[in-house]
């Protein structure tokens, strides 16, 4: 019985979009504006979740979704800018050969950076035992009650005469 992988679900922080909600608040006044800007800022982070199982991530939002391996990724890196630092916040990039994913708005990135960076060299581990590991070549030969019934099926299906199906079935008695 295969053994489910086990995940974890991120989403952005509200606080890491904490400059466009101050915007929104000083533009309230200028027309009804400010409403406007709040409204698509938390929309555009309310629909994007982040899977990471044990072999892959997910980065997902309300209109793409990509998946990219664990064994794949080449590097991650962190990106805070100072109130992000301060508000213990970061995006984190994460490169394969031929595409970038970014975490957008993770609490404690670094930490969560290192716990992806053990996940992929545990990843890569476990696929080269694989490879290493011998596949078991076992060579059975079908069992004589395998045999007689698929004489019997054939026969049933009338690619065997009568003659034919008691001569071959007498080899199995």
């Amino acid at each position: 019985m295969a053994e489910e992988p086990r995940s974890i679900r991120l989403a952005p922080s509200q606080l890491s979009l904490f400059w466009w909600y101050l915007l929104g608040v000083l533009l309230i006044p200028l027309l009804g504006i400010g409403l406007i800007v709040i409204y698509r800022t938390y929309r555009s982070i309310r629909d994007v979740e982040y899977i990471i199982t044990d072999r892959t991530i997910e980065s997902k939002d309300s209109k793409v979704s990509e998946k990219i391996d664990l064994a794949n990724i080449r590097s991650a890196k962190v990106r805070q800018r100072w109130i992000d630092k301060k508000l213990g916040l970061g995006d984190l990039i994460l490169k394969t050969e031929t595409r970038t994913v970014t975490l957008l708005g993770q609490e404690d990135p670094e930490r969560l950076s290192e716990m992806i960076r053990q996940a992929v060299e545990s990843e890569r581990e476990r696929i080269e035992s694989l490879k290493k590991k011998p596949k078991p070549k076992v060579e059975t030969k079908p069992g004589r009650t395998d045999r007689i019934d698929y004489l019997t099926g054939l026969w049933q299906q009338g690619l065997l005469s009568d003659e034919d199906f008691k001569k071959e079935r007498k080899h199995f008695e």
